[in-house]
Order: structure tokens, then C-alpha cells, then sequence
């Protein structure tokens, strides 16, 4: 599924531990932030073991105004000079030069929902075609509570049942999925940070050591009893899913949850454990179909290297600076105002930004023959399976099934393959991207796809 928080995120795609809204909250916005154990008692014990010393008279309000001078300097751009560019145009040009340069040499990708979408993922939040905007044939108290951990123990049924519905391997990945193959192919790709679960970064062939699926994955599954933790591959889960059984433990007969991370989980080790080497070492961000909504993933924008570029391909602007989380540290992007200096905003759905980044880089047909070549892959290997195709007995069992209305919208994708070549008509003028100020082209007939990326079930649902 896509990524709970990204306009393009568990959809089917983004993972619930990764944005959905709490309960209390409106629809939309992110639900509580999973949180990392261990830092604070590391704090706490470094504090008891350094004990403060009385400061000298005047010395502690000497020290509060250096880190203020300091903390203005580097969040607000106040007191301080601003980083030199390295853009020479703030514009998807000028990111394309960059990228050509001998200076940049590791890309970081930070991706939610919105990748997804034009598979058939439906986002979390777009109105009327969002995940959360259909789930109502599953009586739940409130949409959200379908990836809620605490929810889930008791009432398992209406997730498995919606997993039925968009389980990986039933979707093709998108030209947005095979241009990051494309950076990964030419040695330019450092990481992929996905709040999807749908596993079309895998499907799309970016090696797992580059890749971090911040809010879990299908591709694996644990027992949750504390005392088992027995785990299950893929095809074990898969199995009981299509034939409508709630999974159970072989060994201590308890629930079995694939490993996405719902609301109220931690996300994964890995996760921490790469973020901080990798944006300390990173060129380019890109950030592709995601709101930028869910907390922490949301943050990682903020701790990039003062002049690294950062290129936002999305339907909307996100991710701007809040004074208020300016002054706790949390930078966000700047495309319009007077200090802007590397920020670039492209408007419009992802794979047509990535057709137009491509044809700037000189990589356009490679792009296009990469996605016709890996399609005709998967097409050959499903028509391999015939009747045992998963997607084929969904179908099957969806006879007269309330539940259908979702399934059909999803089958109801546009072809990833029918956007190559149709840049034009989505995508806004690349000369007029400098600063985000170019306007998206939307055309009323074909609205554009999700970008926001919440939980990542197998496709994308809500961006980050």
C-alpha cells in the first residue's frame, strides 16, 4: 500500500506508523508520533553523571544569549551570513546541472504516497478518492483506528480485510520508482527513505541496503506475543490474507502482524541507525509525494548540510518554515521568500516531474525503456502464474463483496506507462519553477494524483 502521510501514502502505500491522523484530530491530519525509546534515559543518564557547576555571576546570561545569537543564525537565517548557494538557478535547470556536476555524488531520497498513486494506490487523504474517504464498509469508530496498534489486538478483521484489497504484488512500480533505479544504476543514490509498505521500491529493484522503509514493510511478519515473536515470510502471510483468515501463530497460536508500523509503534532501528552518517554526507535531497505531515520522518528535511539543494517534486508546496518549529530547530523549505537560496519546488504528479528531471539530465529514454522493459518483465511472470495469481482470486471472492467499491477504484488506475512522453501536460513550465513559483497545470478532466503520505500499507495512502 501506499504511505499513510504523503499525498500518495497508505493507500495503500505508506505505512501507518508514519502519519495517519489521531483519533482526536481532524481526518488528515498525522496521528500520534510513534517515539524512539532509549534517548531520553541516554540523556538522563548523561545529565546524572555530569552534574551542573554554579556559573559566575553574569557568565549564564552571557551563554543563553550566544545560543540564542546562534540558534536565530541557523534556523531563521538572523545574525548570521547566508550559506553560499550551490544552485546556480533556483529552478529544476538548475538542480539538473547539479546533478550533472562532479560536486554531487550522493542523493538521498525521502518519498511517501504520492509515488505511488498512479500504480492504483490510492493516497490517505485526497477527498473522495483517499483511503480514508472510503473505508466506511468496515465500521470502524473512525478511519485512522483501521492502523492503530491498540485497535488492531482486538479487532484485526477490517485490516486484513482492507490488505486483501491492496496487498504488494498486485501493482506495477511507477516511473517515479524506476528514475530512483536510474540514480541507484548510474551510483548516485545513497538512500531511499519510503514511508510506503507497498514494497515497490523493492519490485522496482533498488538494493534493500539502500533502501529504508521508515514505516515498515509486508515483506515480513511477526507473531505478537512478546514471549514468540515467531516470524513469516511474504507468501505465508500472503497465503492466509486471500483466503480470508485472520493469521495465527503456528507455534503459540497468537496474532500475526506483517511488519508495517501502525500508530503507536516505533519505527524501525534501521531507520535511526542510518539517518544521522547519511544526511550528514548527502548532496541532493529529493523529495518526491509526500505532505511532509509525519513526525519524524517529516524531520529529516531539516537535517540535511546548510547548502545541500533540496528539490521537492509534489502536487503542492509542503514543508515550508513555521516559525514556531524554526525556533525548536526544525528548519523547513524556503521557496519564495527574499532568503531562498536552495530550495526548488516542481508542482505536478511525480512521474511526470521525473520525466522532465530525466529529459533535462539527458536520461529520458533510458528512463522510458527501463519502465517497458521492467513491465514486460512482470507482465511475463504473471502470466507465468495463471490461476494461482493472487489478484485473480481476489476477484474471484469480491462477487457481491460491500467491499468491492474499493478494490474497483483501485483497479481503476491510469497505466504508469501511458505518462511517458506526456510531460506537457502536467508538469509546469521547468523556467518557471524557480522559487516553487510555477504554477501547476491542473487540469479539472484529470485531477491530479495524491501526494501526502500517511501508514504505508502496500501502496501509498497518505505522504509525508
Amino acid at each position: 500500500m501506499a504511505d499513510p502521510d504523503g499525498t500518495g501514502g497508505c493507500g495503500a502505500g505508506t505505512g501507518p506508523g508514519g502519519g495517519a491522523p489521531s483519533p482526536s484530530a481532524p481526518v488528515g491530519d498525522p496521528p500520534t508520533v510513534p517515539t524512539v525509546t532509549g534517548t531520553h534515559e541516554e540523556e538522563a543518564e548523561q545529565d546524572a553523571e555530569s552534574p551542573a557547576s554554579d556559573p559566575e555571576p553574569g557568565a549564564s546570561a552571557d551563554a543563553d544569549m550566544e545560543l540564542l545569537r546562534t540558534l536565530l543564525s541557523r534556523t531563521l537565517g538572523l545574525g548570521g551570513d547566508k550559506p553560499e548557494p550551490v544552485l546556480d538557478e533556483l529552478s529544476l535547470q538548475g538542480v539538473s546541472r547539479f546533478l550533472k556536476s562532479d560536486r554531487c555524488k550522493n542523493v538521498v531520497c525521502m518519498v511517501g504516497a504520492g509515488i505511488s498513486t498512479s500504480a492504483g494506490i490510492p493516497d490517505f487523504r485526497s477527498p473522495g478518492t483517499g483511503l480514508y474517504s472510503n473505508l466506511q464498509s468496515y465500521n470502524l469508530p473512525y478511519p485512522e483506528a483501521i492502523f492503530e496498534i491498540g485497535f488492531f489486538k482486538k479487532h484485526p478483521e477490517p485490516f486484513f480485510a482492507l490488505a486483501r484489497e491492496l496487498y504488494p504484488g498486485q501493482f506495477k512500480p511507477t516511473v517515479c520508482h524506476y528514475f530512483m533505479r536510474l540514480l541507484q544504476d548510474k551510483g548516485l543514490l545513497l538512500r531511499c527513505y519510503t514511508q510506503n509498505i507497498d514494497t515497490l521500491e523493492r519490485v522496482a529493484g533498488l538494493d534493500p541496503e539502500l533502501l529504508v522503509e521508515a514505516h515498515g514493510t509486508f515483506f515480513t511478519s511477526h507473531c505478537l506475543r512478546p514471549s514468540c515473536r515467531q516470524p513469516y515470510g511474504l507468501a505465508w502471510m500472503r497465503e492466509r490474507i486471500f483466503s480470508s483468515l485472520v493469521p495465527k501463530c503456528e507455534k503459540c497460536q497468537g496474532l500475526v502482524k506483517p511488519d508495517i508500523v501502525f500508530f503507536g509503534e516505533n519505527l524501525p532501528s534501521r531507520f535511526f541507525a542510518l539517518l544521522e552518517s547519511d544526511f550528514e554526507k548527502v548532496d541532493l535531497l529529493l523529495i518526491m509525494g509526500t505532505s511532509l505531515q509525519v513526525q519524524p520522518f517529516a524531520s529529516l528535511i531539516s537535517r540535511v548540510p546548510t547548502n545541500t539543494p533540496r528539490l521537492l517534486i509534489n502536487k503542492e508546496k509542503t514543508g515550508q518554515s513555521d516559525p514556531l518549529m524554526s525556533l525548536m530547530g526544525f528548519g523547513g523549505m524556503d521557496f519564495d521568500s527574499d532568503k531562498a537560496y536552495r530550495d526548488v519546488a516542481w508542482l505536478g504528479d511525480c512521474d511526470s516531474g521525473c520525466l522532465a528531471l530525466a529529459e533535462l539530465l539527458g536520461w529520458k529514454e533510458d528512463l522510458e525503456e527501463l519502465v517497458r522493459r521492467e513491465h514486460a518483465a512482470i507482465d511475463a511472470k504473471g502470466e507465468d502464474k495463471d490461476g494461482a495469481d493472487p489478484q485473480k482470486h481476489r476477484e474471484d471472492k469480491d462477487e457481491g463483496d460491500p467491499r468491492k467499491s474499493l478494490g474497483d477504484k483501485v483497479k481503476t488506475q491510469r497505466d504508469p506507462e501511458k505518462s511517458l512522453g506526456n510531460t506537457e501536460k502536467t508538469q509546469s513550465d521547468p523556467k518557471k519553477s524557480l522559487g516553487g513559483k510555477a504554477k501547476a497545470q491542473n487540469d479539472p478532466e484529470k485531477p491530479w494524483e495524491g501526494s501526502e503520505d500517511p501508514p504505508h500499507s502496500t501502496g501509498g495512502a497518505t505522504q509525508n
